[in-house]
């Protein structure tokens, strides 16, 4: 298989926290997002808000971090808090991917990157935890939007605890 066919993956692997809460089936059959659509829209979301409040990062560490922190879900699946597996057991998975991916397709940065996503303590690393939420709220106000209600959006932004940096950007 090619590095390629591996990553291609990620387009058709839709995301589980929006398939339990039933998204798939708002106004007919509305088709959640997959992992790929999911990084690119926090690709671009970085971008703008990278640019927008002048933030001093490495934006290309970023944009990597971004493109790389999905991969691990090509083996492990995309395991939500509600699936009774713990931080360690979801971590483990998810890093034998990684691992495996790096070896494979001889790219060690892929690990490095990606440990640098999950250990969060780089202002990038720091950063992108924050976008993935803040991608997911956002979202989850366009589904809301769909259903004609707020609840979808409220369960979301009610989750996610923002860092006064987050907070300034517009909802």
């Amino acid at each position: 298989m090619t590095f390629y066919e591996e990553i291609a993956k990620l387009k058709t692997l839709l995301r589980r926290g929006w398939l339990m809460r039933d998204v798939d089936k708002i106004n007919g059959g509305t088709r959640v997002e997959s992992d790929g659509e999911h990084t690119y829209s926090m690709i671009l979301l970085a971008l703008e808000m990278m640019n927008k409040h002048d933030l001093k990062l490495d934006q290309l560490k970023v944009l990597k971090m971004i493109a790389y922190h999905e991969l691990c879900e090509i083996d492990a699946g995309d395991i939500t808090p509600f699936d009774n597996v713990t931080k360690e057991e979801k971590h483990k998975r998810e890093h034998q991917c990684i691992k495996r991916l790096a070896k494979e397709y001889k790219m060690p940065e892929l690990e490095t990157i990606w440990l640098e996503f999950e250990e969060e303590n780089t202002p990038e690393a720091k950063f992108v935890k924050k976008i993935d939420h803040y991608d997911a709220v956002l979202q989850s106000k366009i589904y809301s939007k769909m259903k004609g209600d707020n609840d979808l959006y409220d369960e979301f932004h009610g989750n996610c605890a923002f860092s006064d940096e987050l907070d300034k950007f517009d909802l």
